[in-house]
C-alpha cells in the first residue's frame, strides 16, 4: 500500500490444483489492477478454477438461496453467517428483497393489509 492508505501494485490470483502423493501446483487464474477503472480491477479465468470436489464448475452455495416474500433470515446458531432458516415475518411486518421483515408503513408509506394476497383465476374467454 501507499502513504495514502491505496494499493500500488497489482496481485496475480493463484489456485492451488492438489494431485495425489501430496503434488501440487500453482496456477495463475487471474489478476488484480488497482489501476485499471472500477469494475475492471478483478480478472478472472474461471475455467481454470479447480475446485476441491475436483470440478472445474463453480459450486452452487447452500447458503445463498432467498426467503419467500413474507419470511426473514434467521441465523441458524453456531453456524456461517450464511446459512439461515426461513420464517415467516410478525403479523404486521412484510419482508423485502433483502430477506428482512419491516413496518408496513415504512415499506409502502402507508397501512396495507396483512393479509397475504390471493391468486385469482384467469380468464381467459374473449369478450
Amino acid at each position: 500500500m501507499n502513504q495514502k492508505g491505496q494499493l500500488d501494485r497489482e496481485y496475480d490470483i493463484l489456485n492451488f490444483w492438489n494431485f495425489p502423493e501430496g503434488l501440487g501446483l500453482k496456477v495463475k487464474v487471474g489478476t488484480f489492477s488497482p489501476y485499471l477503472p472500477q469494475g475492471q480491477q478483478l480478472s478472472l479465468s474461471e475455467d481454470k478454477i479447480e475446485w476441491a470436489t475436483g470440478d472445474r464448475q463453480t459450486p452452487n452455495s447452500a447458503c445463498s438461496m432467498s426467503c419467500r416474500p413474507g419470511f426473514r433470515k434467521s441465523l441458524q446458531e453456531g453456524k456461517p453467517a450464511c446459512c439461515f432458516d426461513c420464517t415467516p415475518c410478525p403479523e404486521d411486518e412484510i419482508s423485502n428483497q433483502t430477506g428482512e421483515c419491516m413496518p408496513q408503513e415504512k415499506f409502502l408509506g402507508s397501512p396495507i393489509s396483512p393479509k397475504p394476497c390471493k391468486e385469482l383465476p384467469i380468464d381467459m374467454e374473449e369478450k
